[in-house]
């Protein structure tokens, strides 16, 4: 970028980060460990500098993306086209520009107060500012236009607010292009003009407008645009865009992405240009622009991405890209249909309450979204997706779901007769052994695949040493073993209970409904005893219970034999008068 600081520019710079560190204490700490500063710092050192003195940088782009997440409605009222930026000082202070993200203020408050105060950004003007809410289409948009005389314009692009409308139209870029993508794409077209230079950019969700906007100009605008920024915002879905139209653009675009870079992974944009940034926060949080640093005006660098930011996206990606449109398409729509049912209309909402009978509503809808939220545990525990399967018996065999559980349950409830004294010790034992076992097959598996590299591994390094370290904790300590087990079981039935209540609700005939809501109370029972029941009981209650689950599956052997002895006698009288009438 142009714009360079001169020794003049620097000392001042210096000379303001110092009385910067003598007021503020924690971005002493920050500073003394990194050696560079803030957005906000960079808003301080620069706001005296003009455009016309210290040209555009990338870390205006910042500051404008962070601009764009407040919603500043009343300064285009009674028609009002445009706005100075300073005016959005005052009207922050009557708390009438609210901040629209997800999570919270992380700093942005700070430096979209500190940004309209400045002489450099508070003169800029405001224009073609678009606001958009609405629940059917799901849609989320909002875009602001800041110009600074005749020399540039920058369109800024909202990310994501909390809105579940505008969660829901994330998701959707799996499978379609949605009607934000639309609008954006629409609004550049308008506004771009010979006239001066142009820019694009936003963050998140704003970052994949701002690419899809630039990719559908047509090439005279696009020879008007300088530089689009796609702040860690997801990529364009090659099953939807053209990824030759990616290709068009590069050479004018710039990504910049966090160390711990998750949503800009996703449908990842191959942008020639682009740059790891670091942040002063850690995990998913480095997603904030706010937490962003820079390093005497420019972005500080990053050698490269988290190893547990790569692990989170190869678990995503390799979970996603298999599903075919249709399957993300479903699995999309009753995931939000799930959330509105369970009252929630802005992810603020949000808590553990609501994540658990959330996953319950997700069991009792279609087999689609049952199979792509089942898939997600195991693609984090065996590093595999589920493979389609060759033979038609197999096939035939495992669709028989009746059969399979009596089949089960015979098998537990001879582990519970005959192993009864040692059931919770053997259970707890054998499943971390189970777990760390799957892992290490899947680290030797990675690292054959990767010819030794160790990307993404050390997450998976550190859980194995963990469960591993388990084990003889299990083993010496005397009522390890036995809290362990007690917890899974009743975990495990709880689970059961809340499963079996779901197939009651769904299944048609009458005997295996008041069948599965006997189970539901009998497992619900049973999770509780084996949370609180005294060890000294643990024999007794394992025997009665392996006898419940033999007479349960006895049950059902016996109720899949008469079903099935009950369909062939109505396709045979079926059968019967066809017969009788060809003979005549």
């Amino acid at each position: 970028m142009n714009g360079s600081l001169t020794r003049l520019d620097k000392m001042r710079i210096n000379s303001k980060r110092k009385q910067i560190r003598k007021t503020d204490v924690e971005k002493e700490r920050i500073l003394s460990v990194t050696q560079t500063a803030t957005l906000l710092d960079y808003v301080k050192w620069i706001g005296d500098f003009d455009f016309d003195t210290m040209p555009f940088r990338e870390a205006d782009a910042l500051v404008l993306c962070v601009a764009s997440y407040f919603e500043i409605l009343p300064l285009f009222a009674e028609g009002r086209k445009s706005a100075k930026f300073s005016e959005c000082g005052p009207l922050l202070d009557a708390g009438r520009a609210r901040l629209m993200i997800t999570g919270g203020d992380m700093g942005n408050e700070g430096i979209f107060r500190a940004a309209a105060e400045s002489k450099r950004f508070g003169e800029l003007d405001i224009t073609d500012y678009v606001d958009k809410l609405t629940t059917d289409p799901p849609l989320q948009f909002a875009t602001m236009c800041f110009r600074y005389k005749d020399k540039f314009a920058f369109i800024a692009y909202r990310g994501t607010d909390s809105s579940l409308a505008g969660w829901e139209e994330n998701f959707m870029i799996s499978f379609t292009r949605t009607t934000a993508q639309n609008m954006a794409a629409e609004h550049a077209s308008l506004l771009i003009s010979p006239g001066c230079d142009w820019y694009i950019g936003g963050h998140s969700k704003g970052g994949n407008l701002a690419l899809t906007a630039a990719c559908v100009l047509d090439d005279e605008q696009l020879g008007l645009v300088k530089r689009v920024f796609v702040l860690d915002g997801p990529g364009l879905c090659p099953e939807v865009f053209d990824e030759k139209l990616i290709q068009r653009i590069d050479s004018k675009t710039t990504k910049i992405i966090p160390e711990f870079d998750v949503i800009g992974k996703l449908f990842e944009p191959r942008i020639t240009d682009t740059r790891i940034v670091k942040s002063y926060r850690k995990g998913i949080e480095e997603h904030s622009l706010a937490s962003w640093m820079v390093d005497h005006g420019d972005l500080s660098k990053a050698a490269g991405n988290a190893p547990g930011s790569r692990w989170i996206n190869s678990i995503v990606d390799e979970w996603i890209a298999p599903l075919p449109l249709e399957e993300r398409a479903v699995f999309v729509s009753e995931l939000f249909d799930a959330m509105e049912e369970e009252g929630i209309r802005d992810l603020q909402e949000v808590s553990p309450e609501y994540l658990g009978n959330l996953i319950i509503r997700l069991s009792g809808k279609s087999a689609t979204t049952r199979k792509v939220v089942a898939s997600l545990p195991r693609r984090m525990l065996l590093d595999d997706v589920e493979k389609p399967k060759t033979s038609q018996r197999v096939r035939k065999l495992f669709s028989n779901k009746v059969l399979i559980t009596a089949l089960i349950l015979i098998l537990a409830g001879l582990a519970f007769i005959l192993g009864r004294n040692k059931i919770l010790d053997v259970i707890a034992i054998s499943l971390v052994a189970l777990i760390a076992a799957a892992e290490i097959f899947v680290i030797i598996r990675k690292l054959i695949k990767t010819k030794g590299k160790m990307d993404g591994l050390r997450e998976r390094l550190i859980i194995t040493a963990a469960l591993l370290a388990l084990i003889p904790i299990v083993l010496i300590k005397e009522m390890a073993p036995f809290i362990l087990g007690s917890f899974i079981f009743g975990v495990l039935f709880i689970a059961l209970a809340f499963i079996s209540g779901e197939q009651a609700a769904r299944e048609t005939r009458i005997f295996m409904r008041v069948f599965n809501v006997f189970e539901c109370i009998l497992c619900a029972v049973a999770g509780v005893i084996f949370l609180i029941v005294p060890q000294k009981f643990v024999p007794l209650f394992a025997l009665i219970l392996g006898i419940v689950m033999l007479s349960d599956a006895a049950i059902r052997i016996v109720f899949c034999i008469w079903y099935r002895i009950k369909q062939h006698s109505k396709k045979a009288v079926k059968v019967v008068p066809d017969q009788e009438q060809s003979l005549y």
